[in-house]
């Protein structure tokens, strides 16, 4: 049990420090120098752009969302929003959006066809209607700094990219709700390295559904959104599909560029997680056991360090208190999330375990997906994922 307890501490903190090993290997997309952001020789450089955001009962969000992409400087660019079925106020606020700005586009769903997700349905039907060379996905709750257009393009550009994935600024909105952010964040670090994303004879690809950005021509080479019309994880799994047909893949940060309110508390980021988190089993009840008993694993190695004399587990459970503090002090300078929210890392972790522990017991209790008014069964979610963890 000594050894259990003592073993169990350094895989604690080596974990950590390759967290802040893979952090630190990202690059954050530049802003632009002040003054040269209006310059007509560098907009004529820039390709034509559709930016697509689907959105379903997204009425509380959508319009902050919208003006700060109506109030880009982006030279060539439309907007497509795509109102999935909607029964709040969201389909008359694009509407009115519309009426208001030549080019935003709109789009309503009204019946999702069998055998699609509904957001990846709705990127689909979006995808058909656009026009521009490249094409950014994102979400309606997803606000645009000034010129964050140019920005990522530039960026994109710069690194000869087909597919860029941007991790966004959280802004969460309660201190309970930030530890948990901050531990699914330490989490990604861990096992997303960005040198990964960009070696093509890696398999590991990313996605993110605030930010993935695709040249047209590239993802015209992919199989479409037909091939994950039933991915839940439909963001990694764009990514995947873009780097499937050699496309050139990153990932970066692009705090600069844009932010987000990532759910309003815990009971709906439990709520939005019932969705994807279960398709990290692979819908197997085997591996989702074997995932969540990696909790009830840590609380042995704990135990563990009961069997040492006083000295030695005060200071060894003081090198496991102390390192996710230092490692995340050393992050949060480049990130929203503050010190506090990873000196209560252990917290989160308890807060993801019985979220992600919900998802996987009603997935089995309902034999299925509730999502957006649609169940989907386990035998269709089996047969339609393409991310294998």
């Amino acid at each position: 049990m000594a050894a259990i307890g003592i073993a169990g501490v350094l895989i604690w903190c080596c974990c950590w420090i390759r967290a802040w090993r893979h952090y630190h290997l990202y690059q954050r997309i530049p802003k632009l120098i002040p003054g040269n952001e209006n310059r007509p020789e560098a907009a004529e450089c820039l390709p034509s752009l559709t930016v697509i955001i689907p959105a379903c009962n997204e009425a509380d969000a959508i319009e902050s969302a919208a003006k700060s992409l109506l109030a880009q400087d982006y030279p060539n660019f439309e907007l497509i929003f795509v109102n999935d079925r909607s029964d709040d106020g969201t389909g008359e606020i694009i509407e009115r959006l519309a009426a208001e700005n030549e080019n935003l586009q709109t789009i309503h769903i009204t019946t999702l066809p069998t055998g699609w997700l509904g957001k990846v349905h709705a990127l689909h039907v979006a995808t058909l209607q656009a026009r521009g060379e490249w094409l950014l996905f994102t979400d309606a709750d997803v606000c645009f700094e000034p010129h964050a257009l140019q920005e990522i393009m530039a960026y994109a550009l710069t690194e000869g990219t087909d597919h860029l994935a941007g991790l966004p600024k959280l802004r969460p909105a309660s201190l309970a709700l930030e530890v948990a952010i901050a531990a699914f964040f330490a989490t990604a670090m861990l096992f997303v390295s960005p040198k990964r994303v960009a070696n093509p004879e890696d398999p590991l690809a990313v996605g993110a559904g605030a930010l993935n950005l695709v040249r047209r021509s590239a993802f015209e080479k992919t199989p479409g959104f037909q091939w994950l019309k039933m991915e839940t994880i439909d963001d990694i799994g764009l990514g995947l599909m873009m780097k499937r047909s050699d496309a050139q893949t990153r990932v970066a940060l692009a705090e600069d560029q844009l932010s987000l309110g990532w759910y309003a508390g815990l009971r709906e980021m439990a709520r939005g997680l019932e969705k994807n988190s279960p398709g990290l089993t692979g819908y197997s009840l085997w591996r989702a056991a074997g995932l969540l008993s990696l909790f009830p694993l840590a609380l042995l190695c704990l135990g563990g360090l009961l069997t040492l004399d006083l000295t030695t587990a005060i200071t060894l459970l003081g090198v496991a208190v102390c390192c996710p503090w230092i490692v995340g002090f050393s992050m949060s300078g480049g990130t929203s999330f503050s010190p506090v929210s990873f000196l209560l890392a252990p917290l989160g972790f308890v807060l993801l375990w019985f979220i992600f522990a919900r998802a996987v017991s009603l997935l089995w209790w309902r034999g299925g997906v509730n999502w957006r008014g649609t169940r989907y069964g386990l035998a269709q979610l089996r047969q339609g994922q393409r991310i294998d963890f």
